[in-house]
Formats: C-alpha cells, sequence, structure tokens
C-alpha cells in the first residue's frame, strides 16, 4: 500500500512539472515585452529554429532592416501542369518601427491595389474601395499574409509561437529534415488557435526545405527551391504549392511563386500606407 501511495505521488509530481514547464513556455511565448529570441523555447524545437535563423543570417542582420520590397510572380497550373495565368505583384513591406504593407498588381485589365497600415486593411479596384466583405478579409489576410511566408524563419520567434519538435522525417527526394510543429495561442493574429504548422528544416544545414499548413478547412504543403542573399539575409526565391491531404500526402504543384528584385530599405513614400483617395 505504501509503495502504491509512493508510486501515486510520484506521477502526481511528474504531470505537475510537466504542466508547469508548458505554463512557463506558453507564458515567455506570449509575452510581447522580451527579447524575440528569447521566446523560443529551451528544448530541441528552439535549439532548431535558433540554428535556422542562424543559417539565414541571424536575428541582428534581420532587426536592422526598415522595410523591404519585391516582385511575386505567381503561377497557377491546372490539373495537367500546364498554366492558367501567371499575376506579377509588387509587395512593399515596413517592418520597423511596426508592419505595414502595400500590394500592387494587374489582372484582367483591371488594376488592383491593397494597403494596409497594421490597423486596417483596403482592397482597390481601378481606384475605387472594395467594401464587400470577402475583399476585406482578402485585404487582411493577404497582406499579413505574404509578410508572414517571406519573413520566415523570423516569425517563429512572434508572440504566440508554441512549438513542439517531432523528431526526423523524410520529405519527397528523400530529403531528411527537422520537424517541427508550431501552434498559435488564441488570440495571437488573426489565425491563433485555428492554424497548425509543420516546418521541415534540412538536417545538417537548417534550411528551410518544406511546411505543411493544416487550416482547419484544408491542407496545404509547400516546398522551397531556391534560396539567394540580400543584404546579407538568406532570402528564398523560389516555392511551390502542393495539394495535400490531412495524411500530409504531397500531391500536384497547383502554384508556383518566384520572387524578384528584392531590396531592403529602399526609400518609400511617406504616404504609402495610407488609404487612397476617392
Amino acid at each position: 500500500m505504501k509503495q502504491t501511495f509512493l508510486q501515486v505521488g510520484i506521477f502526481l509530481l511528474i504531470v505537475s512539472s510537466l504542466l508547469s514547464c508548458q505554463q512557463e513556455q506558453e507564458q515567455k511565448a506570449t509575452n510581447p515585452t522580451i527579447h524575440p529570441m528569447t521566446r523560443l523555447p529551451n528544448n530541441q524545437a528552439g535549439e532548431v529554429v535558433k540554428k535556422a535563423i542562424e543559417q539565414v543570417g541571424g536575428w541582428d542582420k534581420w532587426a536592422a532592416k526598415k522595410n523591404f520590397s519585391f516582385y511575386k510572380n505567381i503561377t497557377q497550373l491546372d490539373s495537367t501542369g500546364q498554366k492558367i495565368r501567371t499575376t506579377r505583384q509588387l509587395q512593399q513591406y515596413r517592418l520597423k518601427p511596426s508592419f505595414a504593407a502595400r500590394m500592387t498588381w494587374e489582372r484582367d485589365g483591371k488594376k488592383y491595389v491593397i494597403v494596409n497600415n497594421g490597423e486596417q486593411a483596403w482592397k482597390y479596384e481601378d481606384g475605387k474601395e472594395l467594401s464587400d466583405e470577402k475583399s476585406m478579409k482578402e485585404a487582411w489576410n493577404s497582406s499579413f499574409g505574404s509578410n508572414y511566408v517571406i519573413s520566415m524563419p523570423f516569425k517563429l520567434t512572434d508572440p504566440g509561437v508554441i512549438m513542439t519538435y517531432d523528431g526526423i522525417d523524410t520529405l519527397e527526394g528523400s530529403k531528411i529534415v527537422h520537424s517541427v510543429k508550431v501552434e498559435y495561442a488564441k488570440g495571437a493574429g488573426s489565425s491563433g488557435g485555428y492554424h497548425i504548422w509543420w516546418y521541415y528544416f534540412d538536417k545538417d544545414t537548417y534550411d528551410l526545405v518544406a511546411n505543411y499548413l493544416d487550416y482547419g478547412n484544408g491542407h496545404s504543403y509547400t516546398s522551397y527551391k531556391t534560396f539567394t542573399n540580400i543584404g546579407g539575409i538568406r532570402m528564398h526565391e523560389l516555392r511551390h504549392s502542393h495539394a495535400s491531404t490531412a495524411d500530409k500526402e504531397v500531391g500536384r504543384v497547383k502554384t508556383i511563386y518566384a520572387n524578384e528584385e528584392m531590396k531592403f530599405d529602399e526609400p518609400f513614400a511617406d504616404d504609402l500606407f495610407e488609404p487612397i483617395s476617392q
């Protein structure tokens, strides 16, 4: 009987310790006042992300950047792999002192602009604001979402990130990677508590190889193909978005994203991120 009580006591102590560690990780992850690199957990997942950040140039170089601009060529493919269309977007982001974005493109003879001042976002067609719910959501989600993708792996230090090391995995082409599962605390950004990511980093170099996303209503898999050095930061140039399943089965390439003319700290007009006058 004494042995049974002792075993129960040890079990409860272990559970209590695990819960305490989890709470400590969540509190640190969601604290907006501490240094971003300090938010990374003191476990294998945190170590992988730290090495991934070092691989692409290190936090200090990234933190010194004030803005970023580039052209994103978006090529959509049909089920046979044939090109449906290519859209060329100019994307401009203010990184410091606070986030703001502007996206500009043409499609089917119409000119589109999305502006996000960090607190509100707008979409325009030929200079006219689109106020329907779909356009308003697109303005918000696409501007934040595109910045999220281009800023990897640095964005994994954001408040609200909760990460778990999922071990060594083997991807398409026999690529051996570290698998890091990433969730977001409820209230963190616009998708906290809804989206679950798996980020895959090369086992030896810690380059970002791919990611898998469970966004609640579906799944996607993205493979990163090429990188280039821009202002001391190793940025991805080319990535493929694949169809995928709940079992992480990788299907056909649906969209190709190619980044060109990437530049840090180019002069921006003072009113670049302000709503367009009607």
